[in-house]
Parts: structure tokens; C-alpha cells; sequence
């Protein structure tokens, strides 16, 4: 079964070391979120200790992982986060992660945004159906 969780709480902040973005049930006492995190830079030890990549975090430090995600898919107000099946295993949640999103949430589209860049530095595809329209290579039509 799938990790899922009502995200009433959004945000996303830099530091200038790193980037981090957050999905959480509350802002004040969440008792479900997920959190991503990623350098700017790494650093030869950030290389030889595996943590070269986007750190993933599910409710608390005993369920974290840094890499391991496969895709992100944001489809209608769903947020899905594909995981490998060992990452699956780190944070300990059977399957992906499904963000149900506030449309109206005043930080969501600065904070997918800040996804999407973490997605493309990390090669990670980042999905988003379109439902509405199948458009072809040779369309002239920009969706």
C-alpha cells in the first residue's frame, strides 16, 4: 500500500548549502510529511558516503534515504513519488508516496517548481499527464 497523505502544510526554502521542500499533513504538528532535500553542491566525502544525491525523508530520521527516487508524477492534485524498491524498504512504506495537494495552497507553485529544477539536476523524470489533449511531435500545438 502506498504512503499517502493529505498535504495541508507546503513550503520550500534555501539556504544557499541547499534546497529544501516539504509536504506535511500540519504545519505545526504533522504527523505525516515528506520531506526532499538537496545540495547545491557535493563535496568529494558527499560523493564517497553515497550522499551525492536528493535526500528523501518520511515522518523521521530512522525513514530516510538519500537517492532512490524513480519519477515524480504530478497528475490532477496528486503528487506521486516513484521509489526503487529499496528506498521503499529505508523509509518503510510499501509502494510510492501520493501527495494529495491544496490547488489553492499559496506556496505550491514555487515549491513544484523548486521539484521540478531538484527533478532535472538529478535526472529523475517529472511527469504531468495531460488528460485533455494527445498531442503528437509534429503538433504545433504548445500545451
Amino acid at each position: 500500500m502506498s504512503y499517502e497523505l493529505n498535504a495541508s502544510h507546503i513550503f520550500n526554502q534555501d539556504d544557499n548549502y541547499m534546497v529544501m521542500l516539504g509536504f506535511a499533513d500540519d504545519e505545526f504538528e504533522p504527523s505525516k510529511f515528506v520531506i526532499i532535500q538537496k545540495a547545491h553542491e557535493y563535496d568529494d566525502q558527499d560523493v564517497k558516503l553515497g550522499m551525492d544525491k536528493l535526500y528523501i525523508k518520511v515522518e523521521d530520521q530512522s525513514r530516510a534515504k538519500y537517492g532512490g527516487v524513480s519519477s515524480f508524477t504530478l497528475d490532477d492534485n496528486c503528487l506521486v513519488i516513484e521509489l526503487e524498491q529499496d528506498t521503499q524498504s529505508s523509509l518503510k512504506v510499501d509502494g510510492n508516496i501520493r501527495v494529495t495537494l491544496e490547488a489553492n495552497h499559496p506556496e505550491l507553485e514555487s515549491t513544484l517548481s523548486v521539484l521540478k529544477k531538484i527533478a532535472s539536476d538529478e535526472n529523475i523524470p517529472f511527469n504531468r499527464p495531460c488528460k485533455l489533449f494527445c498531442v503528437t511531435a509534429s503538433s504545433n500545438i504548445v500545451i
